[in-house]
């Protein structure tokens, strides 16, 4: 058998040593923030007029020990897994994990937040997953913000899937994508008997709109390897697919007899989205009024709906909130955060085919109909 000379040797290893240090270089150095104080209580503003931000950050810190050490010993095995079993490189060199008491959803994946106590609506509260389900969430959020990254100019080459339908943002595309990968990578982190009980549990179903989808469509289907990755998946899926098709804005029909455009008090009878809105007594931007044949309706917004939020970004005047809109609106959609019936929730405006005069939506034959999700509130509990 040939040897190979040492100084042959030592260059093999030395490159070896350089290109397993490339790669290591690719995952962001990532930080636990749970001193972000100013967030929390930007998030919150009229709960922090009464009460104390710094007091909740100091709980958030008397509970987050256990979700400290899990990421001290899995953090870069889950970082690798999401980006070998993506196909997608995390393109940013750092940046935190915001830790807080209080959100209004489960998390957040840009900026990735993770609420410790839960979920506060109003008065009401929604306790926050614990355990292997709070590990379950941080992963997930982890996935939502690998993905982001794909509209991001630097993502290069990956630019070609962030135009797929399935990776516009919103609880049934994009989210279901994050949500196959965040399984994946939880049951070998967590196990597999412990993903599955959060994934089928209670409160995943409450706030997890798409999971009927996922179930039907990529659970047990789409199989990821570093051979077949989520990328590879999406790139393959067709256009024309029935998962795509179960995604799509709400089809039209022409209606038998024509009719005037109505006129709605307070809409212009011209505009893009049809909606209006006013501040509350909270200070919050609620839809006042909007039009069933316009776009906002056909994408899921309703009269009375607070906005919180578009693109995870607070909004707080109307101006604000069409900027924030037509920041994306073309390029994959604008996710608004909502409060409806004490429920926080996602709509994703989009475009959509414009209609003539007297045609109406067909709201019976929407295929992506699901059933609302359950509105039942747990108070978190002090440990």
């Amino acid at each position: 058998m040939k040897r190979i000379p040492f100084l042959t040797a030592l260059l093999l290893l030395v490159c070896a040593s350089l290109a397993n240090a490339q790669y290591e270089s690719t995952l962001p150095r990532v930080t636990i923030n749970d001193r972000a104080v100013n967030l929390q209580r930007s998030l919150y503003p009229d709960y922090y007029h009464s009460h104390s931000a710094r007091s909740d950050m100091r709980w958030v810190r008397r509970h987050d020990s256990a979700l400290v050490a899990f990421w001290g010993v899995w953090g870069d095995s889950i970082l690798t897994t999401l980006q070998t079993l993506g196909g997608i490189q995390w393109v940013e060199p750092a940046f935190d994990i915001y830790l807080v008491r209080w959100f209004p959803t489960v998390g957040e994946g840009e900026p990735a937040i993770l609420p410790m106590g839960g979920m506060k609506h109003g008065g009401l509260n929604e306790a926050a997953p614990s355990g292997a389900g709070q590990q379950f969430n941080l992963i997930f959020q982890l996935s939502r913000r690998l993905l982001a990254q794909t509209v991001r100019p630097e993502a290069g080459v990956y630019l070609s899937i962030a135009d797929h339908p399935l990776m516009r943002p919103g609880p049934r595309r994009r989210d279901n994508a994050a949500l196959l990968l965040t399984v994946v990578t939880a049951q070998a982190v967590i196990g597999l008997d412990s993903t599955y009980d959060v994934l089928n549990s209670a409160f995943w179903a409450r706030h997890l709109p798409g999971k009927p989808l996922f179930d039907k469509y990529l659970l047990g289907q789409w199989i990821l390897s570093e051979d077949h990755t989520l990328a590879d998946w999406i790139a393959a899926e067709p256009l024309s697919s029935e998962l795509v098709r179960m995604t799509r804005p709400p089809r039209i029909r022409k209606p038998t007899t024509t009719r005037p455009v109505a006129f709605i008090e307070s809409i212009p009878p011209k505009g893009q989205f049809g909606f209006t809105v006013e501040i509350n007594e909270s200070n919050r931007l609620v839809v006042k009024a909007i039009d069933p044949a316009r776009v906002a309706y056909a994408n899921g917004l309703r009269e009375g709906d607070v906005i919180l939020a578009v693109n995870g970004r607070r909004v707080r005047t109307m101006k604000d909130l069409i900027e924030r809109i037509f920041e994306t609106y073309e390029n994959g959609g604008a996710t608004l955060t909502v409060i409806r019936n004490d429920i926080t929730t996602y709509v994703v405006l989009q475009p959509i085919p414009e209609l003539a005069p007297g045609d109406e939506y067909d709201w019976e034959q929407q295929i992506d109909s699901l059933p609302p999700p359950d509105d039942s509130l747990a108070e978190p509990q002090d440990r």
